[in-house]
């Protein structure tokens, strides 16, 4: 009979890319939608605060997080819920892509200060939000790079 318990770095990871989902979906794929409701849930910023470059900039982000972000992480969960060797690579760009993504973001909050029509002032909420981003992304990507195995083997 086979154990199907998984190491907990599993679940770690699992919830990780569940959660980040779930923020996607709400906070981006909802900024296609209905940008002013993403907005008024605090997850993409107002025109007085970004102008409409910056509008449309989140927007951009929100097009490439839909199209290739999201579809990335829900193929990993499936294919670390199936244990298939594909999984690490497509978890890999998901890390990848979360590190690139919120670094991104941080260094767009620290140059576009000086920026005319930008008005954005980035409270400490941003930063506790990117940096998990990347601190996870990094992890993550060296856990792949080094254990990834371990989230996919078969234990007896």
């Amino acid at each position: 009979m086979k154990n199907t318990n998984r190491p907990f770095t599993f679940w770690v990871i699992i919830t990780f890319l569940i959660i980040s989902l779930i923020v996607l979906l709400i906070g981006q794929t909802m900024a296609l939608i209905n940008y002013d409701f993403a907005v008024q849930l605090g997850l993409q910023e107002s025109l007085k605060d970004v102008g409409q470059f910056g509008i449309q900039t989140n927007r951009a982000f929100a097009v490439a997080d839909t199209i290739v972000y999201i579809p990335l992480i829900v193929v990993s969960i499936i294919g670390l819920l199936l244990k298939k060797c594909w999984s690490l690579y497509t978890t890999a760009a998901v890390m990848g892509i979360s590190i690139y993504w919120s670094t991104t973001i941080i260094f767009m909050l620290i140059f576009l200060k000086e920026v005319p029509n930008y008005h954005l002032e980035a409270g400490l909420e941003y930063w506790l939000f990117l940096a998990p981003f990347i601190i996870f992304g990094i992890w993550g990507l060296l856990y792949l790079v080094f254990r990834g195995e371990h989230l996919i083997a078969t234990r007896h």
